[in-house]
């Protein structure tokens, strides 16, 4: 099927199923918008400005570095957008997390969670580590905040989350302290929408990211979920085969899960809102070839090349590698990789196949997110508008979606204290992206805060003043001190933890 047919065939459904759905809420309690303890907010305020709440993953968490923790947080692209709107951290709240952070992994003692990922000079490491025991009394720092954060992006989760998690049941703790069903409590409720003549039945939890939003009562909504849909796969290094083709079990489930949840949304709002019409922003996937998680052949032999020589001995385990994951650097180091004895395992690497499988998902599941979204608009529901994410980091330059790392001079080991310095300080301030590799740092955030309100702009007619990128500082070392390094490491410096760490991000 060429990409022409498939994306035709994904553009009647969603509007046939959408036009003029309403949401059917059953079983909600929302009838006095000041009632204590429902826990929300006043739905009477009009200005979008003073209620602006954020649905997503880890990209809106403000998740970078690996982790989450408040220097990285208050530069989510949710509070940048918050700022430009006049609000403070009082208006706009988050579940501020304290330093060494939250990681998404326990690389050395299981009865601890990693932290953050931080540049000490010649590798990528770990900022620290804290007893899980402790988790709640050292490091959420909002946790008895007594009602749902305005920030709801939970890192991890996928699109069929938006509705139906809402703890660790799933193997997914930032469900705990994000959504906090234990403070809230949680219930099952089944509701549904008119589609096509009939009513499509949704059970959705009430402590879930999606009612947790109506709850609050945005007049302003952004809602950027679906990459984990992609990475997850991606990131494995073995997608299964045509995991997101037109018509695939993946493609589906993603288009229902898609549409129940803008459609419910747009309905839980407009009704939360006592008949006020609600502005829902939604972004698109990415491709993956925008992250420097995902290295190409070309580059990673060049890197290997620099230091020992030679591309990787051994060669590659899979034929026809297109990319190779960035935790390989940590791994030819290794006693896995032998000294160059070794072929690089397939977990780390895309071949061509693979590649192309999730470029096609990345085009189905953008197709549907521009469908749903243009039915729900059309719908009369709420105003909705698409932020194209997938073209903004695909028009950055090639500089700015390079690797930290790999921004550093070939010589950096060998310079003295004052110009390795200088030279961190030059590549934090050329990537748009953390350490970890996929999720940005400040200067990113920023860019995609402004094409956030770019959109904000055209669909409520409003002009709220774009963020300074280049203003808003990030610091790979965390303020720890550059050490002397004892060996030219050059740009493969990255701890055996730390790739651990970053591993485990989408698992």
């Amino acid at each position: 099927m060429t990409k022409s047919t498939f994306t035709k065939s994904l553009l009647s459904l969603p509007v046939l199923l959408m036009m003029g759905a309403l949401l059917v809420l059953a079983g909600c309690s929302l009838e006095d918008p000041r009632d204590p303890t429902a826990q929300i907010d006043d739905p009477t305020i009009e200005d979008a400005g003073a209620r602006y709440v954020a649905v997503g993953n880890s990209l809106t968490a403000g998740y970078m570095d690996g982790g989450l923790m408040m220097a990285g947080q208050q530069f989510s692209y949710p509070k940048l957008i918050a700022g430009q709107l006049g609000l403070n951290s009082s208006t706009f709240t988050q579940p501020w997390i304290a330093a060494p952070g939250i990681g998404s992994s326990t690389p050395s003692d299981p009865a601890n969670v990693a932290g953050v990922l931080y540049f000490n000079g010649s590798s990528i490491a770990i900022l620290g580590e804290t007893p899980r025991a402790d988790i709640r009394s050292d490091l959420l720092l909002a946790a008895a905040q007594p009602t749902q954060y305005h920030n709801l992006g939970v890192p991890g989760a996928r699109i069929h989350d938006a509705q139906h998690s809402f703890d660790s049941s799933g193997g997914n703790p930032f469900f705990d302290f994000i959504n906090r069903a234990a403070l809230f409590g949680n219930t099952s409720i089944e509701s549904g929408y008119p589609a096509g003549g009939s009513l499509v039945p949704v059970t959705y939890e009430s402590a879930s990211q999606f009612y947790q939003a109506v709850a609050k009562g945005g007049a302003l909504t952004t809602l950027w979920l679906g990459n984990n849909d992609i990475l997850g796969p991606a990131t494995s290094g073995e997608p299964a085969a045509g995991f997101g083709n037109p018509g695939s079990a993946g493609a589906l489930a993603f288009q229902a899960d898609y549409t129940s949840t803008l459609v419910m949304l747009a309905g839980g709002l407009a009704q939360r809102n006592h008949g006020l019409k609600p502005t829902i922003v939604v972004a698109n996937i990415p491709s993956v070839s925008s992250a420097p998680y995902f290295i190409p052949k070309a580059t990673f032999d060049a890197v290997v090349t620099s230091q020992i020589g030679v591309p990787w001995p051994a060669g590659y385990t899979e034929s026809n590698v297109q990319y190779v994951l960035f935790p390989a650097l940590s791994w030819i180091t290794s006693a896995a990789g032998g000294g160059g004895a070794n072929p690089i395992p397939a977990s780390l690497t895309l071949d061509a196949a693979e590649t192309t499988d999730v470029g096609t998902a990345t085009v189905v599941y953008n197709t549907i997110i521009a469908n749903v979204a243009a039915a729900v608009d059309a719908s009369g529901t709420a105003n909705v508008g698409v932020v194209n994410m997938n073209g903004v980091l695909a028009g950055r330059s090639a500089n700015e979606k390079t690797h930290f790392l790999f921004l550093l001079p070939a010589n950096f080991s060998s310079l003295d204290l004052e110009d390795r310095n200088a030279a961190v300080a030059a590549a934090a301030a050329t990537t748009l992206f953390s350490l970890d590799g996929i999720h940005p740092n400040s200067h990113g955030q920023g860019v995609m805060a402004n094409a956030f309100i770019d959109v904000i702009n055209a669909v409520d007619a409003s002009s709220i003043p774009h963020v300074n990128p280049a203003a808003l500082p990030w610091n790979p070392t965390y303020g720890v001190p550059l050490d002397t390094p004892t060996k030219a490491v050059g740009q493969l410096g990255l701890d055996a933890k730390a790739a651990e760490v970053m591993a485990g991000i989408w698992q």
